[in-house]
Order: C-alpha cells, then sequence, then structure tokens
C-alpha cells in the first residue's frame, strides 16, 4: 500500500506539466572531495544548500535547518540542542556523530571524546553553503568517514548587514555582519547572539531550560601577488544551556513540559578556532597550500562527576593540487594532534589522553573520452593513529594503522541524465571515552579497555540524475559491510564491537518547478541497519534491527517567490527507532516518530530609507505541536527515559537592513 501511495504522488507531481513554465533549474557545482565538479559530472552523492536556501527556511541555527531542512536524521543530545545527535546512512542516533566529519571551512570539529560536534550554535546568516557527502569522502577526510561528510563554508561578508528578532518564550536572535575589500586586501567580520527562556516547566531549583549562546567570526585575506593568497580566520563560541531531565514514556505523553524527577543540567562551552594558510601557484596547473589550523575548548556540565573537560588542538599540513584540461590530483600530508584533560570538581585533574593523526593521501580525477561523457575517480590513504593515557592509574601508549581508498565513476547519458558508481572502504579508530571510560564504581579513569579495537565499512553506492529545465530528480541506493561496528553493550555496560554488521536502503530527491511562483521539494530517505552476526549472541541476536535508526524519513517543502515576496512551508517527518540500547528489538521501547510542521515568509523593501534592501520576516516553527523527543536509555523507567524536544509551537518576527 505504501509503494502504491509512492507511485501516485510522483503521478500527482508530474500532472503539473501543462502548467509548468520553462524555467532554468541551475546546475549546482560542487567541492566534493576537494575537486570543484558539477552534480552531473559526480561520481559522489551529494546534498547541497546554498545561502539563499538556508536564509529562506526560516531558520536562525544550524541545528534546526538540519533537523527541518535537510535528509539528516538529527536530534537534540539528551535535550542539548548545541551538541546535536546525528544519524546519516543508518548509523544511529547514538554512535552516527563519530561516522561523519564535520568540517568547517576545511577544520575538522570532531571531538576525540564521545562528546557530538558543537555546531548546533552556528548562525544560519554566516553560512555560505552546507554540502552533505554521502557514503564517501575517506581519502580526503579520513579517520571517522564511513557515512560520510558534512562540510560547511562560512561567508566573507561584503556589505552590511544588520538583523534582529523576537520570538515567544524569550526568543531573541540578533546578528551583525559586515566586510570591506581594499586593492589585495579583505576583511569580514560577524557577531551573532541567540537565547531564549526556556519551552519546560521550572525544576526543583526554580530553573527553566533556558539558553544563550554567541558567535564571532572575523576572516582576513591578503593576496600579495597575483600567484599567492594569505588567508586567516579565528571564531569565537560561547554558549550556556539548561536543558530537560529525563521524562518517563508516561510523563512525556501526558506532559512534555513537566520538569521530571531530577533538576535540569546545565551546560557551558566555550570554543576558540584559528586557522592561517598560505596558497601559492607556481604554474597555471599547480599550486601548493600550506596551513596551520588551532583549537581551544572548554565544555562544563556542571552536575556530573567529572564535570569539566578542556582540550586543544594543533593541525598542521600541506596540499598540493596539479589541474589540466581533463585531469585533477590533490594530495596531502598532515599531523592532526588533540590533547583532552578530564577534571573532577572542576580543579581535579583525573583524566590526560593525547590522540594524535598522522595521514598521506592521494586523489585524482580523469575525464576519459574526447566528449567529457565518461570520467573516474581514484585515491588511498593512509593514516597512523597513535594514543598516549597519562593519569595516576594507566600510563601507556597505543597506536593503530587505518587504511583507506575510494574509487568512482560517472557516464553522462544526454543533456538530461547521468549515472555514477563509487566504491569506498573507510575507517573509525576509538575515541577516548571508549578506551578508557570512566569508571562509576571507583570514581577513577583506572581500566583500559580491552574489548574493542578500529571498525571498518566498505560502502558502494549507485545513482542517477536527471535535470531540465523544470525538474531536478535525484535517485541513489547505496549497500554497507561493516566489521567490528563499535557500540555501547548495556549488559556489561562497556564498548564493545559487533562483528558484523550491514546497512542498506535508497534515497530520493526531487526538485519541481510548477509555475513561474511555485516550486515543490521532495526528500525521501529509507535505511535498513542490521546485525549480521557476533560471537554474543545473546546481547547481539543475528537478523535484529540496529537502534536509533528510523526506517524512513520524508521532508516535503512548497516555496512560493515572486517579485519582493518570498514563502514556503515544509513538513519534516522521520518513523520510529528502537530505543538506544534495544538490541532486541522491543516494540514497546520505540523511540516516537519526529514530526513538525514550519512556515516562513519574508517581503522584500528595496531602497527604502536609504538601505539597499529591508527585509521583514516571520516564521512559525512545529505549527501543531507535535511532542517530539528522543528516548534513550531504560534504566530507571519501564519503557525508557524520553527527552523532550521542539515540543512548543514558537513564532518568529523580526527585520533585516543592508546598508
Amino acid at each position: 500500500m505504501k509503494f502504491f501511495k509512492f507511485i501516485y504522488f510522483f503521478l500527482f507531481i508530474f500532472s503539473f506539466n501543462l502548467f509548468a513554465e520553462d524555467l532554468n533549474t541551475q546546475e549546482v557545482i560542487v567541492y566534493s572531495n576537494k575537486f570543484y565538479t558539477s552534480e552531473k559530472n559526480s561520481t559522489h552523492h551529494v546534498e547541497v544548500y546554498d545561502h539563499a536556501e538556508i536564509i529562506e527556511s526560516g531558520t536562525n541555527n544550524l541545528f534546526d535547518f538540519l533537523s527541518n531542512k535537510s535528509s539528516l536524521n538529527i536530534s537534540s543530545y539528551s535535550g542539548n540542542k548545541a551538541a546535536p545527535s546525528i544519524d546519516m546512512r543508518g548509523y544511529g542516533l547514538e554512535n552516527g556523530f563519530q561516522n561523519i566529519v564535520v568540517n568547517v571551512d576545511g577544520y575538522r570539529i570532531n571531538n576525540i571524546d564521545m562528546a557530538p560536534s558543537f555546531l548546533g550554535t552556528i548562525n544560519t546568516r554566516d553560512i555560505d553553503r552546507i554540502e552533505i557527502l554521502k557514503g564517501s569522502g575517506s581519502v580526503v577526510h579520513g579517520d571517522g568517514s564511513n557515512a560520510g561528510s558534512i562540510n560547511i563554508y562560512t561567508k566573507n561578508h561584503k556589505k552590511t548587514r544588520i538583523s534582529s528578532a523576537f520570538g515567544n518564550y524569550g526568543q531573541k536572535n540578533h546578528s551583525f555582519s559586515t566586510g570591506k575589500t581594499i586593492d589585495n586586501f579583505s576583511i569580514s567580520l560577524s557577531t551573532s547572539y541567540e537565547s531564549n527562556d526556556g519551552f519546560s516547566q521550572k525544576d526543583s531549583r526554580g530553573n527553566k531550560d533556558k539558553s544563550v549562546s554567541s558567535n564571532q567570526i572575523i576572516k582576513v585575506s591578503y593576496e600579495p601577488d597575483d600567484f599567492s593568497q594569505i588567508n586567516f580566520k579565528y571564531s569565537n563560541t560561547e554558549s550556556n544551556s539548561l536543558f530537560p531531565s529525563a521524562l518517563s514514556r508516561s510523563q512525556f505523553q501526558r506532559d512534555p513540559s513537566r520538569a521530571g524527577v531530577s533538576s535540569y543540567n546545565e551546560f557551558d562551552y566555550n570554543d576558540d578556532i584559528w586557522g592561517l594558510d598560505y596558497v601559492t601557484h607556481f604554474t597555471d596547473n599547480f599550486s601548493v597550500k600550506f596551513y596551520h589550523q588551532g583549537q581551544r575548548k572548554k565544555y562544563d556540565a556542571r552536575d556530573y562527576a567529572t564535570n569539566l573537560r578542556k582540550t586543544s588542538a594543533l593541525v598542521n599540513g600541506v596540499e598540493f593540487d596539479l589541474t589540466s584540461k581533463n585531469f585533477n590530483l590533490t594530495s596531502g600530508v598532515s599531523i592532526n594532534e588533540r590533547e583532552l584533560n578530564v577534571f573532577q570538581n572542576s580543579d581535579l585533574l583525573v583524566n590526560q589522553a593525547n590522540k594524535q593523526n598522522d595521514a598521506i593521501y592521494l586523489q585524482a580525477k580523469h575525464l576519459i573520452d574526447e566528449n567529457n561523457k565518461l570520467s573516474i575517480t581514484y585515491g588511498a590513504r593512509s593514516e597512523k593513529v597513535i594514543t598516549k593515557f597519562n593519569n595516576t592509574s594507566i600510563n601507556k601508549d597505543q597506536s593503530d594503522r587505518l587504511s583507506m581508498f575510494e574509487t568512482g565513476v560517472n557516464y553522462i547519458v544526454n543533456n538530461q541524465i547521468n549515472l555514477f558508481s563509487n566504491f569506498s572502504k573507510s575507517m573509525q579508530s576509538q575515541d577516548i571515552d571508549r578506551m578508557l571510560p570512566y569508571n562509576f564504581y571507583s570514581g577513577n579513569y583506572d581500566t583500559l579497555n580491552p574489548n574493542i579495537k578500529p571498525m571498518q565499512s566498505r560502502t558502494i553506492n549507485f545513482g542517477l540524475n536527471y535535470i531540465d529545465v523544470i525538474q531536478k530528480l535525484k535517485i541513489s541506493t547505496f549497500y554497507a559491510d561493516l566489521d567490528n561496528e563499535i557500540v555501547f553493550n548495556p549488559s556489561t555496560f562497556q564498548n564493545e564491537n559487533i562483528d558484523r554488521t550491514n546497512k542498506y536502503g535508497y534515497e530520493v530527491f526531487l526538485m519541481r518547478k510548477l509555475n513561474e511562483r511555485f516550486d515543490l521539494k521532495f526528500n525521501y530517505s529509507y535505511t535498513i541497519a542490521k546485525i549480521l552476526n557476533d560471537t554474543d549472541s545473546s546481547t547481539f541476536p543475528s537478523g535484529k534491527l540496529l537502534p536509533g535508526v528510523p526506517k524512513n524519513s520524508i521532508n516535503l517543502s512548497l516555496n512560493y517567490n515572486y517579485d519582493n515576496l518570498s514563502a514556503n512551508i515544509n513538513h519534516v517527518w522521520r518513523d520510529r527507532g528502537y530505543i538506544l540500547d534495544d538490541f532486541n528489538n522491543n516494540a514497546n521501547m520505540m523511540s516516537p516518530s519526529y514530526e513538525s510542521t514550519n512556515a516562513f515568509v519574508r517581503y522584500n523593501l528595496r531602497n527604502v530609507l536609504q538601505f539597499n534592501n529591508l527585509n521583514i520576516f516571520a516564521s512559525v516553527n512545529n505549527i501543531f505541536e507535535q511532542k517530539n523527543g528522543i528516548r534513550t536509555v531504560t534504566n530507571g523507567y519501564g519503557y525508557g527515559t524520553t527527552y523532550p524536544y521542539n515540543f512548543r509551537r514558537t513564532w518568529f518576527i523580526g527585520m533585516e537592513i543592508e546598508i
């Protein structure tokens, strides 16, 4: 029945052929895997969002955009939206973020412990484009790219813009950006502020689940001559959040805004990232890039035993690029060293760990025939991971060798259709918390986990793109075979490997111009993630689905754009998934589905009051007040603990001016 409904939907959409205008659906140029290429020439499945689409979504931060507009399965991490859990291609909400490399302007923001990337506070007005690369990227991104990568590029602001918005529940969002270019020198500045007074009731201490965050970015570029460029970037993010405590299933169903049995968790976060690179062109076809990147980060979980964590990172590397008419080659060497210090009661150092990734890679792309219809890509990467522990109980070094490679092919059938396929072997090393977990009985990090080793994934993708003047249709299917998938064993309270698992599914994207004013976008994902076999068959039984993975996901939006007015309404729905530690697939303990309907409208007043542009906008999120939450472990409750999020109807109204 679902299949026939799916077919009827497409017949309905294509029936608009009679009324559709002959409008040009622009082909997107993507920077997938270090190569600029068009969608028709890409050997990878890539999902792209540009600045205009991000702004027209009506969302203020990256968490809300990815959750409501992309095909990703994204959820707040135990109620904390600043550090979201991300599932892509069936790696699950519990572990998915460790299998996706997240880059911001080329800097990898993944942590070496089990904390997700802190990307939820990034202001959407600072984002130039987002590229989501699925099932590939192991050669250029390396360790942890099993599911793919999310590549975020921030804007080089050239004009002065001021935006301010207010909403219910004390929501505020303000941003300012400006930039200037003088001869060979350019500078870009931006700052943003976001806060709310909380969406749940007060806890036992009288606190609400409020949050406040700010972000500042400065980018400087200088061209000393016609062949070279020096780039510098510095960003700072600060965040303070109180996020809801867990509710039982009955409490959540009755009232997701209630405080629960425990007080809210408070979380402080401060992050400084900097980068400096020098690019020089020795010839028109050959360039070299030297880069240095660094980070200092502090996150303080005030209600936990080991509450304060400080991390630092230094990344140094060089990249070589060789291009010609029918050939592109990129290669590089990098040393990525990160240190983690864990404190108890904010001042007692109880664990120190270092993780260093030394990598070398090479990747090439060929256009094979004279008509440029057939192209292939191939590459390989070798990465050495060195982990060092130094505390009162353990002083030990450990090293692993990761080897990755990728190959792909693209064939342009005609002006509208191209076919592509690629195969990727990728790996993920063990993070610090899995190798040296906190011992709740002794209150120390005193036992090195002997039951865990790097995981390995082999993924094959097939896809088809159809692009004409009215519509864009992208269909892809994938299969991933995994050895030693890393999970948490709820029976032993240890992190360990499942011997064999697999993941497979397909994805459909359709953009259709209905007429000169309306267009429709449809995104659908079907994903299965299974246990094939394990020596511990009682805990990880063969044939069972892996928890935290929704089988179906739909994102549908209708967009209006005419003259000075633009508007959209979208609906996102993600299927239920098994609770995070439920490897036996108990249907009574499934996590609830996610559902939200959102609307946005913007009106542009040009050349008013001496401003180049004046935009008035408004948005409504979760119009029908769907009760959304993530259900985690079963401890203390018969059917799992639920962390509520996005269960209120919220609205914003604001104004943006361009000077």
